[in-house]
C-alpha cells in the first residue's frame, strides 16, 4: 500500500502535464505578413475561433483570413485540423483558389508560425497570434 502511496503524486504530475497538452485555446486572434522586395507587407489579421477537439482527435474551428484583395478574404470558414507535436495544422482554400497550410505552435503567452501557398515558388507568411 505505501508503494501506490508514494506513486499517487507521481500519477497526479503525469496526469497534470497530459491534460495540458491536450487544452486548446478557444481563439486564436493574430496577424500574418510576407516578405516583400520592399521589407513586409501590411500585417493583415487573421481568427481561429471556437476551437474543439473532436472525437476522432481532430481539431474544428472557425477561420477569418484577410487578404489584400477582398474577394479572396475567408470569413468564418468552417475548417478542421489537426494536433502536432508541436502545436496545431490547419489546410484551407481561399475564394479566389488559392491552397494555404499553416501551422501554429505556443510561444511564451501567444502563439507563433507560418503559413506556406502552393505557389511557385510558395510565399511563406509569418503568423503572430495570442
Amino acid at each position: 500500500m505505501k508503494s501506490i502511496a508514494r506513486l499517487a503524486p507521481l500519477l497526479f504530475v503525469a496526469f497534470a502535464a497530459s491534460a495540458q497538452q491536450d487544452e486548446l485555446p478557444r481563439d486564436l486572434h493574430g496577424r500574418w505578413t510576407t516578405a516583400t522586395a520592399a521589407g513586409r507587407s501590411a500585417p493583415r489579421p487573421f481568427d481561429l475561433e471556437n476551437l474543439k477537439r473532436k472525437d476522432d482527435g481532430t481539431i474544428a474551428a472557425r477561420l477569418s483570413w484577410t487578404t489584400a484583395e477582398a474577394k479572396c478574404t475567408v470569413r468564418y470558414q468552417p475548417i478542421t485540423g489537426k494536433a502536432t507535436p508541436s502545436g496545431l495544422k490547419f489546410e484551407w482554400v481561399t475564394p479566389c483558389g488559392e491552397a494555404i497550410t499553416a501551422e501554429l505552435a505556443p510561444a511564451g503567452t501567444g502563439w507563433v508560425g507560418q503559413a506556406t501557398n502552393q505557389a511557385t515558388p510558395p510565399a511563406v507568411m509569418e503568423l503572430t497570434a495570442k
